[in-house]
């Protein structure tokens, strides 16, 4: 992240010139070194400093056959230097007394290890090697790459043969698709999941949702206490009939991708939200679970602009579960002035949005609003004064790697503006407001240029969950919505929890997918 006056500058390009064009939906790069050229591999100054690492199986289509990672990067991985079963370093010089750090001088009479390259990287598996040499290269095309993914046969045909489990940017899916159960990438079924001993089912689970940051689950448990029977309707009546409890399913899918749900201030564990959220306000002593703040526009029946949660805490959660218990059962009668007959009747649908592709279609059309969107940071609040609540938190729209000639890959979404704060431009360092009127005339710019890509139908899948539907979203990922319903007597009723960013990371690492 930079900081101070920089924060809204990029270095210019170094030596190294990446000349980038799309192909359909492969990247194709050539590679200009100021001394050196090589089509398909990057050359870097082969200088002392620098430990040679040949990838002999040739494990990723875009990796380069030759190329360099730091000597002092591989050699303080070296098991005299870092504990394989501790996974901590053992070469940190402390006082074993009071454990303070050593002097400059004691730094400076540490012995140099032997200055051999081949030593340094014929120590590690080319898997290693290569998953090391993705993050620090940070190039988008290691991570990504774009709905529909290629078949089997079309892999083989592609220059050494591919085997990394990458992100799926998707856009033009449907609701048909996303419920076919020969085609959709991410429909699984509830009892699939909890009754798989192998836990096969659970494996590819998570890496549909590493893949896609989007999983739809039919046949969840809809029973529920905490739904009075008066406001329930008759299809919610005959799912009651379940001997699993709403809460227990949600907890068990949080388990899976995530070990427990996070704790937040809009309660422990499992949510509530409910057009009609009288009776979850209720008093302990009418048998009813006291929830938290309901200060929020997801408890209205309007429509919901497209958004990721918790904008406004430093670190917005990883995955919001939600699990629909009862939709809403009334469309509106007329439809308003700016719609046609074709336009689809607003009862409560849901809308989702992968905002990793939505980036990515950023940067192809309009690279300068991708910049100032992932440079310039803007602040998120909350505020609940019946909870004494105060919330705040600020990052970019776009967080993407920073690389030395420009942006990598898209690491997370941060987008509500509904809990956006007003922007300020970096604060002067001389007398002068000439420049305020260009900051906020380009931030203008460049966020209807985002809003152009978010309000698009390719972008856009619009589904109408019914009950007993639940939908995993990765919320630094992909952004929910929903269409405007009529509250009747019969509320539309969602139960959920959140999981935590790190504990989703931890299952998809431990499943062996990487990210940046």
């Amino acid at each position: 992240m930079l900081s101070g006056k920089h924060n809204l500058l990029i270095p210019k390009r170094a030596a190294l010139v990446k000349k980038c064009c799309w192909r359909g939906h492969q990247l194709q790069r050539s590679c200009v070194s100021d001394t050196k050229s090589s089509i398909g591999s990057r050359i870097f100054n082969s200088r002392s400093h620098l430990g040679q690492v040949r990838f002999r199986n040739g494990s990723s289509q875009h990796r380069p056959n030759t190329t360099l990672l730091p000597k002092q990067y591989l050699d303080a991985y070296d098991p005299k230097r870092f504990d394989p079963s501790t996974h901590q370093r053992n070469d940190v010089l402390f006082n074993p007394i009071d454990g303070t750090p050593p002097s400059a001088v004691s730094h400076s009479a540490t012995p140099k290890q032997e200055d051999t390259h081949d030593k340094s990287s014929h120590k590690y598996k080319d898997s290693w090697l290569g998953t090391h040499l993705d993050r620090w290269r940070a190039d988008p095309s290691d991570f990504d790459c774009y709905w529909p993914v290629p078949t089997n046969e079309e892999l083989q045909d592609t220059k050494n043969k591919t085997t990394t489990t990458k992100r799926v940017l998707w856009s033009n899916w449907t609701a048909d698709l996303v419920r076919d159960r020969d085609k959709s990438p991410i429909l699984f079924q509830y009892d699939d999941i909890v009754h798989d001993e192998d836990k096969n089912t659970e494996e590819r689970l998570l890496k549909a949702f590493y893949q896609y940051g989007l999983v739809l689950i039919t046949g969840t448990p809809t029973a529920t206490d905490s739904l009075p029977e008066g406001v329930m309707t008759e299809a919610t009546k005959n799912a009651t009939n379940s001997q699993e409890r709403a809460e227990d399913a949600i907890l068990k899918l949080a388990s899976m991708i995530g070990y427990h749900p996070l704790q937040t201030l809009y309660g422990s564990g499992v949510w509530s939200t409910s057009s009609y959220s009288s009776f979850y306000n209720s008093d302990d002593s009418d048998g009813q679970v006291k929830a938290g703040s309901t200060a929020d526009s997801a408890y209205g029946s309007t429509s919901l602009p497209l958004h990721t949660d918790m904008t406004y805490i430093s670190n917005p959660p990883g995955v919001q579960i939600f699990l629909m218990v009862q939709p809403a059962t009334a469309t509106r009668s007329t439809l308003s002035s700016e719609q046609d007959s074709t336009t689809i009747a607003p009862k409560g649908q849901s809308v989702y949005l992968d905002g990793f592709a939505a980036a990515e279609q950023l940067r192809k059309e309009n690279p300068d609003a991708f910049h100032l969107l992932a440079s310039t940071q803007r602040r998120y609040r909350c505020i609940d004064d019946a909870e004494g609540w105060h919330l705040e938190a600020c990052g970019p729209v776009i967080n993407a790697i920073h690389r030395e000639d420009g942006w990598g890959p898209v690491t997370s979404i941060r987008h509500n503006d509904l809990d956006r704060l007003p922007d300020l431009p970096p604060y002067p360092s001389q007398n002068d407001n000439s420049n305020f009127t260009t900051f906020y005339d380009e931030l203008l710019s460049a966020h209807a240029a985002w809003d152009n890509i978010l309000r698009r139908d390719e972008m856009r899948l619009v589904i109408d969950l019914k009950c007993g539907d639940c939908v995993l979203v990765a919320n630094q990922r992909c952004m929910h919505g929903r269409y405007a319903f009529d509250a009747s007597a019969y509320p539309r009723v969602v139960m959920g929890c959140y999981v935590g960013m790190d504990e989703l990371g931890s299952k998809w690492r431990h499943s062996g997918f990487s990210f940046p």
